[in-house]
C-alpha cells in the first residue's frame, strides 16, 4: 500500500534534488514480516509501514540507500549500532551515524525525517556560527535525545 500520494513524491524529489549533497544511508531495524501470523511478544503495528515509508522516500532520489535488517537475524549488527526496539532507523553518511529514529516517522515527524536525510548528506550543518561556536567548545560528547508523541 502507497502511503505518499503522487504530489508529495514530487515535492520531496524536488526537495532532494536541490538540497541532498552526498549519499546518505537509512538502515532500519525491522521484523521479518510474519503476515497475519501473530506471535505474543513480537507484535509490531508500526514495522510494515515505515518500512513502505523509508523505502517510498529512498526511491525518491538516487543518492539515498535504505537498507533493512531483521533484530534478531542481524543481532550482533544490531547490538554494534545500540538498536534494541523496533522500529528503528539509522541516518548516516559513510561511517558517521548521528541520527536515529525509534518509531514512523509521520505526521509532524515527516518533514523532520527529511530535515535530517538533508542536512546529513550535506558537508555542512544549518546552524549558526555561534552555535557551532559553541560546540566547537564543548569538553565532552553529549547525546541529545528528543521525543515526539503523536498529536
Amino acid at each position: 500500500m502507497q502511503i505518499l500520494n503522487d504530489s508529495d513524491k514530487e515535492i520531496v524529489k524536488s526537495r532532494f534534488e536541490n538540497e541532498l549533497v552526498n549519499e546518505v544511508n537509512i538502515t532500519l531495524f525491522t521484523q521479518m514480516d510474519l503476515g497475519s501470523l501473530i506471535v505474543p511478544g513480537r507484535e509490531c503495528e508500526t514495522c510494515a509501514p515505515t518500512e513502505q515509508l523509508l523505502k517510498e522516500v529512498s526511491e525518491t532520489s538516487d543518492l539515498i540507500n535504505f537498507k533493512k535488517l531483521d533484530i534478531r537475524n542481524d543481532s550482533e549488527e544490531a547490538a554494534r549500532c545500540n538498536v534494541s526496539r523496533i522500529p528503528s532507523f539509522l541516518v548516516s553518511k559513510g561511517d558517521e551515524t548521528n541520527v536515529r529514529y525509534l518509531g514512523i516517522p509521520a505526521g509532524t515527524e515527516f518533514p523532520v525525517l527529511l530535515e535530517a536525510l538533508v542536512n546529513v548528506s550535506s558537508d555542512e550543518p544549518k546552524i549558526s556560527e555561534d552555535t557551532k561556536g559553541f560546540l566547537d567548545g564543548l569538553q565532552e560528547i553529549i547525546s541529545i535525545k528528543t521525543f515526539v508523541t503523536p498529536n
